[in-house]
């Protein structure tokens, strides 16, 4: 029986690995419907906010929601921190969700250097110093961090501003989980 727990922790994971699978496509063919239908202007507008609403994946509650259940969900599964690591989750979003180090131990002790805050106009400032193609990986690691979150925030701004695209999962992946998602620089 899956639990809430385990219901939050593998969206949020799936998130990581692929930020458009928490984008319900049958709600946006759905709200794009209703679009095309609406007959009065305040009807479209309304339609249309449901279109963009629809378009948009909830990050925040997405990791609002990894944050309040994932300790939970170690415990339950006995899962180490560093596991959770091993497949993306960032030092800062387990220190939130009550898995980082425990009190009176060193941070930098525990678990290296202390990150730095890397704000989205950070990574789109290096984002011109990547390869054409790049991944949320390569964005951060150019920038020297950032939240996933972040990272996603800035790429999203850079698609709105058209300086780049979603190409889609990289074909050559060939480790566990799901592909990374590439972008290309326009």
């Amino acid at each position: 029986m899956t639990t809430e727990s385990e219901l939050a922790v593998n969206r949020y994971l799936a998130w990581l690995a692929d930020p458009s699978s928490a984008i319900d496509n049958a709600k946006i063919a759905q709200a794009e419907a209703a679009f095309s239908q609406a007959s009065t202007p305040i009807e479209r507008l309304h339609a249309a906010a449901d279109v963009v609403k629809a378009k948009t994946a909830d990050e925040e509650g997405i990791e609002a929601g990894f944050i309040a259940s994932a300790k939970a969900y170690a415990k339950e599964q006995d899962i180490p921190a560093a596991a959770f690591v091993a497949v993306g989750v960032s030092a800062d979003v387990l220190s939130r969700a009550g898995l980082g180090p425990s009190k009176g131990r060193s941070r930098r002790a525990s678990n290296g250097p202390r990150a730095q805050h890397v704000s989205a106009n950070q990574i789109k400032a290096v984002i011109n110093q990547l390869p054409k193609r790049f991944t949320l990986a390569d964005a951060s690691a150019k920038a020297g961090g950032g939240s996933p979150i972040t990272v996603r925030k800035a790429i999203d701004e850079l698609i709105a501003e058209g300086r780049v695209v979603l190409v889609g999962p990289a074909p050559d992946h060939a480790g566990p989980g799901r592909a990374p998602t590439i972008f290309e620089q326009v």
